[in-house]
């Protein structure tokens, strides 16, 4: 019967893996003892979904594409239902057909076939998103037994292309596939490149004047979020095909990076053209301006508030930016288009610069330069300067000449017709991150014991905070400050939040709080409780899976004025401390003044990459410091 071989089969399997990891990665006597521990709540546990199989079948054929896709899918609970919705995205140069798709019951039987009136067919639409070229056509198959199985595929042809596929055994992170095949049909004479992760090397067979090559492979790890750890994709196996030579809108080749840049240079061929209109308003606004960098300022701040970053990722596949001149009419575009607009209006003005491309995200993905093929996500302007460069991020509406976390510190493709190469954007350095707070705390206001913060914020908090400015409404805006940007455990009484001026990278919170929590009394002493640093949440060393990955510094400054109480006098003082580690340094001082105690203190955790072999030692200074931090207090007694 299916669903007592299904089940038996998924346990298995889990099984198996589980006893070869464990067996391998441990080096003493008690790895039998470490199986069963490890063993019995998987061997136990089916998860919601399941996918049993999945294959997809790429040919070349008359230089068009055409790829199968088959899953198999196995839902075993309610839970699992979400993964009973079928999207298959496709668009006018990636067209789909022959989507087919029925249930299986717990024995095996078909129960349930798909109709043509149920598939749905819906534009690709996001909130950024003015217009797309990319469509859906999705379904859901439910049935109200467990466990039942879900068997769909579908055909899609593309006419125009320079990838063939970027492929992996998973469809999502939390559900493992038992078995999965793609399988890559081209003729003798067609060159491709490929590159694998985490999978086995490929069977390659010629059969006539084909080579078929085809690679196998599963996927059982859930992948867990960790703070600050690699981005999942780095963990998730996959295969990556493009072709050697291709015609996508241009004639190109991935031969070298030098000839992927000279075909993305041939896109924008053509595209700089701008209205007399717009000519004479360039004219106007710079006008007896002397230097050049304050004329780029003047036009940058221009762009920013005549035109809308919106996603209109139409024609070649959103590769190719729309026209300046329809930028400078329609006074929108994506990041291709406003970059390509700006680029146009510079080169007006006799400036030049240089369309570059970046992987920008939360977290930086290194490009693999031995696969040459498009890994990249945005477009941005680098404007070589005399003694320096400026970068410009066209969609940004923060200060002039400032990338921020988003794209900072990457490999740029920088695209120079025949001279394209890879650069580095800048990184941001502990300045640029300064997290930084002036705190007073007043113990004389009757019951109360009153907080006044000023906190002057840079890198992620300038970002944050400046959006919040920009974007939401006053009650949303007020709500996000309560709950993320004031310090943990005080009641938020008032709040301002100042703009420096329009090109600083700072911004500034002020606000004041109850602090009662602060002041504890215990018979006649008074312990006052350090306000802490927000320290990142790191596990311990037992329960981290993936290294640590943090791609620009953590650095906070505060100064911080505690009011001892009319009817107190300071016991004792807590001992300075400082220290300094690879990973990073913290440093701690009291000062009695007055009636005041001063607490000086610094944290800053490192950019950097470390590995599990060196968490141990991450995490002890990480714990150092949080221990200092929440368990420290100062010591005052009633006097007599």
């Amino acid at each position: 019967m299916v669903n007592n071989f299904e089940y038996d089969r998924i346990k298995f399997y889990m099984f198996i893996k589980m006893i070869i990891r464990t067996i391998f990665s441990k080096k003493n006597v008690l790895w039998i003892l470490i199986i069963f521990i490890k063993i019995v709540p998987v061997f136990a546990d089916v998860p919601d979904a399941v996918l049993l199989n999945q294959k997809t079948n790429l040919v070349i054929k008359n230089n068009k594409l055409t790829i199968f896709r088959s899953y198999e899918l196995m839902i075993n609970n309610r839970k699992g239902e979400e993964y009973a919705e079928v999207s298959i995205p496709f668009s006018k140069m990636n067209k789909v057909s022959n989507i087919q798709a029925y249930i299986k019951d717990k024995d095996g039987i078909i129960i349930k076939k798909l109709k043509s009136g149920d598939i749905k067919e819906r534009n690709s639409f996001n909130d950024a998103s003015f217009y797309e070229d990319e469509f859906v056509k999705e379904f859901t198959l439910i049935h109200n037994v467990y466990p039942y199985t879900i068997c769909y595929s579908y055909q899609l042809q593309k006419d125009a292309f320079f990838y063939l596929d970027d492929w992996s055994p998973a469809i999502k992170t939390d559900v493992p596939t038992l078995d999965a095949t793609l399988t890559l049909d081209v003729p003798r004479d067609y060159h491709v490149s490929y590159y694998s992760q985490l999978i086995d090397k490929p069977k390659i067979d010629t059969i006539d004047d084909h080579i078929i090559t085809s690679w196998k492979s599963s996927y059982s790890d859930q992948i867990e979020s960790e703070i600050y750890s690699p981005d999942r994709s780095c963990y998730i196996p996959n295969v990556e095909i493009v072709p050697e030579n291709f015609k996508y809108d241009q004639v190109g080749s991935l031969a070298s990076w030098k000839t992927y840049g000279n075909w993305l240079s041939r896109l924008l061929d053509g595209l700089s053209d701008l209205p007399e209109e717009e000519k004479l308003r360039i004219n106007s606004l710079i006008d007896g301006v002397q230097t050049t960098k304050e004329k780029i300022r003047i036009l940058y701040h221009y762009l920013q508030d005549a035109t809308r970053y919106i996603n209109i990722s139409i024609e070649t596949g959103g590769m190719k930016p729309y026209p300046a001149s329809y930028v400078a009419i329609n006074k929108y575009g994506d990041c291709k288009g406003l970059s390509n607009y700006f680029k146009s209006i510079l080169s007006y003005i006799g400036v030049p610069s240089y369309y570059t491309n970046v992987k920008a995200g939360d977290k930086i993905i290194i490009i693999n330069k031995d696969f040459i093929s498009q890994q990249f996500n945005h477009a941005i302007l680098c404007v070589p300067l005399l003694n320096d460069s400026l970068w410009l991020d066209c969609t940004s509406d923060g200060p002039f000449n400032y990338l921020g976390t988003f794209s900072q510190n990457r490999t740029a493709f920088l695209i120079d017709k025949e001279d394209s190469h890879f650069t580095r954007t800048p990184t941001l350095s502990k300045e640029d991150v300064l997290e930084s707070r002036t705190v007073h705390i007043n113990s004389e206001t009757g019951n109360n014991i009153i907080a006044d913060f000023h906190t002057l914020s840079k890198g992620t908090s300038f970002e944050e905070l400046s959006d919040l400015t920009r974007s939401v409404s006053d009650n949303k805006k007020n709500r996000i400050i309560r709950d993320y940007f004031i310090q943990s455990g005080l009641e938020l009484l008032d709040y301002s939040l100042i703009h420096a001026q329009r090109d600083s990278a700072y911004i500034t919170l002020n606000y004041t709080a109850k602090a009662d929590k602060l002041y504890k009394k215990y018979g006649n002493e008074l312990l006052i409780s350090l306000i802490p640093f927000a320290v990142p949440p790191f596990k311990e060393p037992k329960y981290r899976k993936y290294p640590v990955q943090l791609d620009y510094p953590i650095n906070k400054i505060d100064t911080i004025d505690y009011q001892i109480p009319v009817e107190y006098q300071l016991l004792t003082l807590p001992k300075n401390q400082s220290f300094s580690t690879p990973y990073g340094s913290y440093k701690i001082c009291f000062l009695k003044k007055n009636n005041y105690i001063e607490v000086l203190k610094s944290f800053t955790i490192n950019a950097g990459e470390y590995p599990l072999s060196q968490y141990t030692d991450f995490f002890k200074f990480i714990k150092t410091v949080y221990d200092i931090e929440n368990y420290t207090y100062i010591v005052t007694k009633k006097q007599e």
